[in-house]
Protein backbone atom coordinates (compact mmCIF):
# COMPACT_ATOMS: atom_id res chain seq x y z
CA UNK A 1 0.00 0.00 0.00
CA UNK A 2 1.21 3.69 -0.69
CA UNK A 3 0.15 6.19 1.85
CA UNK A 4 0.20 9.90 0.24
CA UNK A 5 -0.05 12.14 3.47
CA UNK A 6 2.10 15.32 3.69
CA UNK A 7 1.36 15.78 7.55
CA UNK A 8 4.32 14.02 9.07
CA UNK A 9 2.79 13.31 12.11
CA UNK A 10 -0.68 12.08 10.65
CA UNK A 11 1.46 9.77 8.21
CA UNK A 12 3.86 7.92 10.89
CA UNK A 13 0.43 7.84 12.91
CA UNK A 14 -1.83 6.06 10.40
CA UNK A 15 1.19 3.95 8.39
CA UNK A 16 1.79 2.50 12.27
CA UNK A 17 -2.08 1.65 12.49
CA UNK A 18 -1.98 0.34 8.88
CA UNK A 19 1.20 -2.07 9.43
CA UNK A 20 -0.47 -3.04 12.88
CA UNK A 21 -3.14 -4.01 10.89
CA UNK A 22 -0.98 -6.59 8.45
CA UNK A 23 -0.59 -3.91 5.40
CA UNK A 24 3.20 -2.92 4.25
CA UNK A 25 3.27 0.78 3.98
CA UNK A 26 5.48 3.25 1.84
CA UNK A 27 4.82 6.70 2.16
CA UNK A 28 5.50 9.58 0.07
CA UNK A 29 4.85 13.45 1.45
CA UNK A 30 2.94 14.18 -1.79
CA UNK A 31 1.62 13.71 -5.20
CA UNK A 32 5.07 14.14 -7.31
CA UNK A 33 6.41 11.53 -4.62
CA UNK A 34 3.91 9.36 -4.59
CA UNK A 35 3.86 9.01 -8.51
CA UNK A 36 7.39 8.67 -8.44
CA UNK A 37 6.92 5.66 -6.20
CA UNK A 38 3.73 4.06 -8.54
CA UNK A 39 6.07 4.43 -11.39
CA UNK A 40 9.03 2.28 -9.63
CA UNK A 41 6.91 -0.28 -8.04
CA UNK A 42 3.29 -1.76 -7.71
CA UNK A 43 0.86 -1.56 -5.33
CA UNK A 44 -2.34 -2.81 -4.32
CA UNK A 45 -4.13 0.28 -2.67
CA UNK A 46 -3.41 3.77 -2.52
CA UNK A 47 -4.80 5.94 0.57
CA UNK A 48 -4.21 9.68 -0.62
CA UNK A 49 -4.61 13.07 1.35
CA UNK A 50 -6.29 15.19 -1.26
CA UNK A 51 -4.64 18.72 -0.43
CA UNK A 52 -0.66 18.78 -1.21
CA UNK A 53 1.79 20.78 -1.84
CA UNK A 54 3.23 20.14 -5.72
CA UNK A 55 1.14 17.56 -6.67
CA UNK A 56 -2.47 17.85 -4.97
CA UNK A 57 -4.69 14.44 -5.12
CA UNK A 58 -6.76 15.63 -7.90
CA UNK A 59 -3.77 15.63 -9.74
CA UNK A 60 -2.01 12.63 -8.40
CA UNK A 61 -5.10 10.61 -9.26
CA UNK A 62 -5.71 12.17 -12.77
CA UNK A 63 -2.49 10.98 -13.94
CA UNK A 64 -3.13 7.53 -12.36
CA UNK A 65 -6.32 7.19 -13.68
CA UNK A 66 -4.54 8.04 -17.32
CA UNK A 67 -1.34 5.60 -16.90
CA UNK A 68 -2.64 2.56 -14.30
CA UNK A 69 -6.73 2.69 -14.79
CA UNK A 70 -6.91 -0.23 -12.44
CA UNK A 71 -4.84 0.98 -9.73
CA UNK A 72 -6.76 4.42 -9.73
CA UNK A 73 -9.92 2.13 -9.01
CA UNK A 74 -7.82 1.34 -5.72
CA UNK A 75 -7.36 5.07 -4.37
CA UNK A 76 -9.17 5.96 -1.02
CA UNK A 77 -9.19 9.70 -0.36
CA UNK A 78 -8.64 11.27 2.96
CA UNK A 79 -9.19 14.84 3.40
CA UNK A 80 -10.45 17.66 5.71
CA UNK A 81 -13.54 20.02 4.71
CA UNK A 82 -15.39 19.28 1.45
CA UNK A 83 -18.72 20.56 1.68
CA UNK A 84 -19.22 22.95 -1.60
CA UNK A 85 -15.66 23.01 -2.98
CA UNK A 86 -14.11 21.81 -5.79
CA UNK A 87 -12.64 18.22 -3.90
CA UNK A 88 -16.31 17.78 -3.14
CA UNK A 89 -17.36 17.88 -7.34
CA UNK A 90 -14.06 15.95 -7.84
CA UNK A 91 -14.90 12.99 -5.10
CA UNK A 92 -18.48 13.02 -6.79
CA UNK A 93 -17.48 12.91 -10.70
CA UNK A 94 -14.65 10.25 -9.63
CA UNK A 95 -16.70 8.31 -7.34
CA UNK A 96 -13.41 7.54 -5.30
CA UNK A 97 -14.11 6.38 -1.55
CA UNK A 98 -12.98 8.78 0.52
CA UNK A 99 -12.93 9.62 4.44
CA UNK A 100 -12.76 13.02 6.28
CA UNK A 101 -10.73 14.02 8.55
CA UNK A 102 -10.38 13.40 11.23
CA UNK A 103 -11.37 9.28 10.54
CA UNK A 104 -10.98 6.62 13.40
CA UNK A 105 -8.74 3.78 12.24
CA UNK A 106 -10.99 1.23 12.32
CA UNK A 107 -12.83 3.12 8.96
CA UNK A 108 -10.04 3.24 7.24
CA UNK A 109 -8.76 -0.29 7.43
CA UNK A 110 -12.34 -1.39 6.50
CA UNK A 111 -12.54 0.42 3.09
CA UNK A 112 -8.90 -0.63 2.52
CA UNK A 113 -10.07 -4.39 2.87
CA UNK A 114 -13.57 -3.37 0.55
CA UNK A 115 -11.43 -2.21 -2.15
CA UNK A 116 -8.94 -5.32 -1.50
CA UNK A 117 -12.07 -7.56 -1.94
Amino acid sequence: MLLVEDEAALAQAVGDGLADAGFIVDHAGDGAEALARVGAATYDLIVCDLKMPRVDGMEFYRAIAAAKPALARRVIFVTGDVVGTEAERFLEETGCRWLAKPFRLADLLRSAREVLE
